[in-house]
Parts: C-alpha cells; sequence; structure tokens
C-alpha cells in the first residue's frame, strides 16, 4: 500500500496527511446536518430529543474515544522507526481497549437514561430522548472501535483510507435515515427509532471496511495481523498511561461546552436562539482546524519517535501558515460581513428577527476573535498531545473548562443575570487562556522530554 512521500516536515507533507482528516471532519458534519434536516421533517418533538439526546451518547463515548485515537500516536513511531511488528502489537490493544471500553459503554446506558429523566423535558420529548440515547449508547462502541482501526491507516499516514471508509458510512447513514425515518422501501414508519438505528448500522459499516482492509489480503501478510494477535502488557500499559489523559481532557472540553449551551437557556428565548446561530457558524472552522489539528499530532507523533524535534518544530511552522491564514479568512469574514451570515440564519420575515439579529452581530464579532484563539489552542494543543504531552492537556481543561468556564457562566447567567454577550465574552476569554497554556507549554520545550513509545 505505497503512497508518494513528501520531503519532510513540509508543508506539502502536512496539507497533504491532512486534508483527508479535514474531509472525514466535514463529512460528519454534514451527516449531523441531514439526519436532524429529517427528524425536524418528521416531527418538531423528534429534532427536539435528537440534540440532547445525542450530545449526551457522545459525551459519555468521549473518554474511551479518546483513548482509542491515541493509538495513532504509538502506531506512528514505530512505523517511522520501521518496527513493523510493533505497528500490529499497538493496533491489537487499541482493538483490546476499544472492545473494553466499549462494553464499559454500554453499561453506562442506565446512568445516562436517570440524566434524561433528571432533565425534566417534556414527557413527549424525554420518551423519544430515551429510545435514541439507548440505541446510540448500547452500540456507541462501534465509533471507539473504528477510532482504533483508523489508527491503524492515519498513523502511517494513509489518511485517505478513513476518509472514504467514513464518507461511504455516513453516505449509507443518510440514505437510511430517510429510508427507516419515514417508512421507505418497506421498512416500517421508525422515527427517531430509524434515525439512531441508520447511524449504528452506517458506523457498523466503517467497522466492515476497516475489517475487511486490515484483516484480508496483502495489509493482513504484511504486518503479520494474525500472527501478532495477542495480549502485550508494555505497550498496553503505556497506551493507558498516556491515552486515557488524553481522553479524560477531550471529554473535560466537551462536557463543559455541553453545560454551557445549557445554561444559556436560562437568560432566555431570543438569547439561546441568538446563540444557536453562532454555534452553528463553529462548525465552519472547527472541522478544517480540528482535521489540521490530528495532522499535526500524527506528523509530530512520528518525528518525536525518530528524536527530531527540529521537524516537528518545522512542521508546527507550516501549521501556523496553514491554520492561521484560514482562520484569519474566516475571522475577517465574521467581522467584517456579520450582515450575511446572520441573514442566512435569520431571515427578516421570521418571527423577532430584529431583536434576534440585535443580540447575535455582538456575538459574531466576538467569534471572530474566538476562532483565532480555538486556532491556536488547537494548532499547539494537539503538537504538545502528539509529543506525549497528555497530562498537561488533562490539567488544563480541567483548570480552565471547570475552574473558569463552568463556574464563571453559572455566575453570569444566574447571580448577576447580564446578558448572553457577557456570557460568550468569557467563553472567548476562556478560548483566549486555553491557547495561551498551549503556546506557552510547546514554547517551554517540556514535549521534548515525553518517549511514548518507550524505545
Amino acid at each position: 500500500m505505497s503512497q508518494k512521500v513528501y520531503p519532510q516536515a513540509s508543508l506539502s507533507e502536512l496539507w497533504f496527511l491532512s486534508y483527508p482528516l479535514i474531509v472525514t471532519m466535514a463529512a460528519q458534519v454534514v451527516m449531523q446536518f441531514v439526519d436532524r434536516m429529517f427528524l425536524a421533517w418528521y416531527s418538531h418533538e423528534a429534532l427536539a430529543a435528537c440534540v440532547p439526546a445525542g450530545v449526551l451518547a457522545m459525551t459519555f463515548a468521549a473518554v474511551f474515544m479518546g483513548l482509542a485515537s491515541y493509538t495513532s500516536v504509538f502506531i506512528s513511531q514505530y512505523y517511522a522507526k520501521k518496527k513493523y511488528a510493533s505497528v500490529t502489537v499497538s493496533l491489537w490493544q487499541g482493538i483490546f481497549l476499544a472492545v473494553l471500553s466499549s462494553l464499559l459503554l454500554a453499561g453506562l446506558t442506565p446512568a445516562g437514561i436517570a440524566l434524561i429523566n433528571a432533565f425534566g423535558h417534556e414527557e413527549a420529548v424525554r420518551l423519544l430522548e430515551i429510545k435514541y440515547f439507548s440505541i446510540l449508547n448500547i452500540f456507541g462502541g462501534l465509533a471507539v472501535i473504528n477510532n482504533a482501526l483508523a489508527s491503524f491507516f492515519s498513523g502511517r499516514g494513509h489518511t485517505k483510507i478513513p476518509m472514504w471508509a467514513t464518507v461511504v458510512g455516513n453516505l449509507v447513514n443518510i440514505v437510511l435515515d430517510y429510508v427507516m425515518i419515514f417508512g421507505k422501501l418497506g421498512f416500517p414508519v421508525m422515527g427517531i427509532e430509524g434515525a439512531a438505528w441508520a447511524t449504528v448500522i452506517g458506523t457498523g459499516s466503517i467497522t466492515l471496511i476497516f475489517c475487511t482492509l486490515i484483516f484480508a489480503g496483502k495489509v493482513r501478510k504484511e504486518f503479520k495481523i494474525r500472527r501478532l494477535a495477542g495480549f502485550y502488557k508494555p505497550v498496553f500499559s503505556r497506551l493507558l498511561r498516556f491515552g486515557l489523559p488524553n481522553g479524560f481532557g477531550f471529554l473535560m472540553d466537551i462536557l463543559s461546552f455541553t453545560l454551557f449551551t445549557f445554561m444559556i437557556g436560562n437568560i432566555d428565548t431570543l438569547s439561546l436562539q441568538a446563540s444557536n446561530v453562532v454555534m452553528s457558524m463553529q462548525p465552519v472552522v472547527f472541522t478544517v482546524i480540528l482535521g489540521l489539528g490530528i495532522g499535526i499530532q500524527i506528523l509530530v507523533s512520528k518525528y518525536q519517535g525518530l528524536k527530531r524535534p527540529d521537524l516537528t518544530i518545522k512542521v508546527i511552522k507550516n501549521a501556523c501558515k496553514i491554520g492561521y491564514t484560514y482562520a484569519g479568512a474566516v475571522s475577517l469574514a465574521f467581522f467584517f460581513c456579520s450582515s450575511f451570515f446572520v441573514w442566512l440564519f435569520i431571515p427578516p420575515s421570521s418571527p423577532d428577527a430584529a431583536l434576534i439579529s440585535a443580540k447575535t452581530y455582538p456575538l459574531i464579532k466576538l467569534v471572530s476573535a474566538f476562532v483565532l484563539f480555538d486556532a491556536t489552542y488547537l494548532i499547539f494543543g494537539e503538537a504538545i498531545r502528539g509529543a506525549g504531552d497528555t497530562k498537561f492537556y488533562m490539567y488544563v481543561m480541567i483548570f480552565c473548562a471547570w475552574g473558569l468556564l463552568i463556574p464563571g457562566t453559572w455566575l453570569i447567567v444566574y447571580k448577576l443575570q447580564m446578558s448572553v454577550f457577557w456570557v460568550w465574552s468569557w467563553l472567548t476569554f476562556y478560548a483566549a487562556l486555553t491557547a495561551v497554556f498551549m503556546l506557552a507549554r510547546f514554547l517551554s520545550g517540556r514535549w521534548k522530554r515525553f518517549n511514548v513509545t518507550g524505545v
């Protein structure tokens, strides 16, 4: 499975590694959008139920997905050193961790149902939330397993394979969404349960693609996939040691942002709508920079494995060129063309358009700064995580998210009763602070001391 070789730590190496990952992120966003659109066509209750239930399922899976995805760092380092047997051993340890995580995740389903009941939503919505969450969470381990399997390809620089697998899986999901939600092609009308099963089947099809490519044909023989199958404690322990803080930090980030969005809903309905408009614009930046960030993590782990921190620094310089060019362009567009973006989401003829727009304009101005801070956080945060500095990342997320963002938002909303502008100002400050921490940590050079694989 050969691929074109680019100059080490070059701009072209980073770009051609990262753009399939960007497409992968974008495909997930499109799939989620279509899923919610079909549910909105089906019923308003189904749409209202799928968002919180889907977010809850994602939150439950966050630790396990962050843990499984760190397999790519081990595979990248071993592959760079031409230790191909260790690549296969790492893959199997990632699979074992993912399968174990899947069982633990499924076992958390009753806890999730209890949380849904505690939210106190309307009865009709609550029952739909339970159905949707239960199906997604019981089979949520498929996505965790996919993260481990995808690492075998992305860790070796073959990022197009996970891209195409994800595109195919999401197309399966979209087609089955329509068929199963509305009862087409002989299927009964399943509503929100159909959407959940479509997601499970689409995710399972990605698993099938990965398994076929790994366990059949040339790859199986080249990497001795079957012969090297088994538990190997040293690699398993190190994967757990570095991957668990990575997953826990990811959980802290997602959970705090989820609570942030729920608290905004307690200001007033118009403020929530204005905030939702701004949040709907976030994927435009987030998907591109996150895809780039994963590419950064893979290359940093590669050059750390080769003990070439000088090339790691070169990778980050190139990442800044790509990341800040894109984030800067989006930031300028948000700042100077805010009326266009408001018009996309709030047509002048819609109810309370003038009031919602008045609240939205200042938020977009804040977001124009937020995207630059977010780009900095992701570029340098992914760099230190790729080097193995995952505990620092975890500590920053705990301190900033739970020491600042959540308490501050609670104070602004519930005690000071200030406007949504001040809530988003606090979020922007939080983004700036995390960016400063990640940048400072990278500039300190402490990431150079870490040895993920121990060889």
